[in-house]
């Protein structure tokens, strides 16, 4: 058939797609992956030295703290859960040293700690 038998009936079906894509993003595509705006990561300096330690803490806490993590890090710009640890160590720390050292850092201690639980003063 040709166009000219056509031209009298009515066209069926959806019209034609526009040819260019929108130019205006729709409103969720910033959800995407390539999209998002990371928040400013604070990372510690790279040539700083770090350390195992190993502590025993009750489960409850232990629990607690990693849902606060998981809920939190993309938000606290925490890269693990190492780092949201030492930030927690360190915030306490600082409390410290402002509390009880006039915010002065005490001096550095590289020896072992006592280990297992303090006795009892009777």
């Amino acid at each position: 058939m040709s166009t000219e038998q056509n031209a009298g009936r009515p066209t069926l079906g959806l019209p034609p797609r526009p040819a260019a894509a929108p130019t205006t993003d729709a409103p969720l595509a910033r959800m995407l992956s390539g999209r998002r705006e990371a928040p400013a990561k604070r990372e510690e300096p790279k040539d700083s030295p770090t350390e195992n330690m190993t502590v025993s803490i009750p489960t409850a806490l232990r629990n607690r703290a990693k849902a606060a993590y998981k809920a939190t890090s993309y938000a606290e710009g925490d890269n693990t859960w190492a780092h949201f640890v030492a930030k927690a160590i360190e915030a306490e720390t600082r409390r410290r040293e402002a509390e009880h050292n006039q915010g002065e850092m005490y001096p550095s201690w590289g020896e072992k700690l006592p280990g297992g639980r303090r006795l009892k003063d009777s």
